[in-house]
C-alpha cells in the first residue's frame, strides 16, 4: 500500500505503508483513495507550522478533503463499495487506504465524477457558515481573500440576495470573482482595502476567508459598517487572536466564526444539492488535477498563491 508523508517541511515523499492495517471500529470505514482536494488548511502542516510531530517526524502528508470507494465498513450507513465524499478529519493523510468515520461522509452523487466530487466538502462548509449569518438581502458585502473559499462564498452569497459583493485577494482573480458572482475586485491586501475604504462604501457583512493571521480579521472589524457583521471562516494558526474590541464595541459589531463539527451529513447532502444545480457556475472551481505520483508538485503548487491557481485536486 502506498502512502506520503510528510519528509520535512514543505517535502513531502512516497513510502511502502506497513502490510498490516488496524482494526476498525464501531462507525468506522476503510477507503480506497478515488481522489483528494488540497485546502488551506493542510498547508500549515505541510509548511511545518503546525510543528513535528509522531514521535519527532512529520507525519502523514496531509489532506482530509476525499472522495473514495468503502472496501471495509464497520458502519450501518455506508455499505461496501459505494463511493462516497467528505472529511476524513484534521489529522488524516494521503494514502491508497484510509480510514474515516462514516458520520462525515456521505454517497457521492452519481451525476458527479470523482473529482468533481471532490467540491462538495468545502461548498458544505461554507453553506454551513452562511447558516449562521443574518437575512443578507440587500445588503453590501466584502470577501477577503478570493481563493476557493472566497469563490464559494460569493456564489452562495449572490444566491442569497446581496445587492453588491466585493472580492479583495492581493493575487489576480479579477475575472474568478465576478464570475461567481462579485461585482467588483480590489486586487490588494486587506489593509490596503481598508485604507481605501470610503465611509459610504462600508459593507455591512464581511467574510475574512483568508485565515492564518490575525491582521485580515482585524481589517474586517475596522471596514465592516455600523451594526455590521463579520464572519471569521479562515482557519487560525494561533490559540489565541488580539482584535480591535473597541471597534466592535463603538460600532456595534457582531463577530462570528466556528467550524463544522457534528453536521456533516447534513451540510454535505445540502453541497451535493447545491453543486448540482450550479455545475455550470463551478465548472472552473477545479484548476489543477494532479496525478499523485507527482503529489509534490501538487502540494508545492497550492502552498504558493499566484495567478490560475484556484482548487487542486490530486488523483491515483
Amino acid at each position: 500500500m502506498w502512502a506520503y508523508r510528510l519528509l520535512r517541511p514543505g517535502i513531502v515523499e512516497r513510502v511502502v505503508a506497513p502490510g498490516s492495517v488496524p482494526a476498525l471500529v464501531d462507525g468506522q470505514v476503510r477507503l480506497r483513495f478515488l481522489a483528494a482536494g488540497l485546502c488551506g488548511s493542510d498547508m500549515p502542516r505541510f509548511k511545518g507550522v503546525a510543528g513535528p510531530r509522531y514521535d519527532g517526524g512529520y507525519g502523514t502528508a496531509p489532506v482530509h478533503e476525499i472522495v473514495g470507494e468503502v472496501v471495509e465498513t464497520a458502519s450501518p450507513e455506508l455499505g461496501l463499495g459505494q463511493r462516497v465524499v467528505g472529511s476524513l478529519g484534521r489529522d488524516a493523510g494521503l494514502a491508497e487506504f484510509m480510514v474515516a468515520l462514516a458520520s462525515k461522509l456521505i454517497p457521492a452523487p452519481e451525476e458527479l465524477n470523482d473529482v468533481d466530487a471532490v467540491t462538495i466538502q468545502s461548498l458544505a462548509t461554507v453553506l454551513r457558515a452562511v447558516a449562521k449569518f443574518p437575512s443578507t438581502k440587500g445588503l453590501r458585502a466584502a470577501v477577503l481573500g478570493a481563493g476557493p473559499i472566497g469563490l464559494a462564498f460569493c456564489h452562495v452569497l449572490r444566491g442569497r440576495g446581496v445587492a453588491h459583493i466585493s472580492a479583495v485577494d492581493p493575487i489576480e482573480r479579477g475575472e474568478e470573482a465576478k464570475a461567481f458572482g462579485a461585482d467588483e475586485f480590489h486586487r490588494m491586501s486587506s489593509a490596503d482595502w481598508l485604507g481605501m475604504l470610503k465611509a459610504e462604501d462600508r459593507p455591512q457583512v464581511v467574510v475574512e476567508a483568508v485565515g492564518h493571521q490575525q491582521a485580515t480579521v482585524g481589517d474586517a472589524i475596522y471596514g465592516v459598517d455600523d451594526h455590521g457583521f463579520v464572519f471569521g471562516f479562515g482557519e487560525p494558526d494561533d490559540a489565541d487572536y488580539t482584535i480591535p474590541y473597541e471597534q466592535m464595541y463603538l460600532k456595534d459589531v457582531t463577530l462570528a466564526s466556528g467550524c463544522t463539527i457534528g453536521e456533516w451529513p447534513e451540510v454535505l447532502t445540502e453541497a451535493a444539492e447545491y453543486l448540482l444545480r450550479h455545475r455550470a457556475d463551478f465548472a472552473a472551481y477545479i484548476s489543477h488535477v494532479i496525478p499523485v505520483g507527482d503529489a509534490q508538485r501538487a502540494y508545492s503548487l497550492y502552498a504558493q498563491p499566484q495567478v490560475g491557481r484556484i482548487k487542486v485536486v490530486i488523483v491515483p
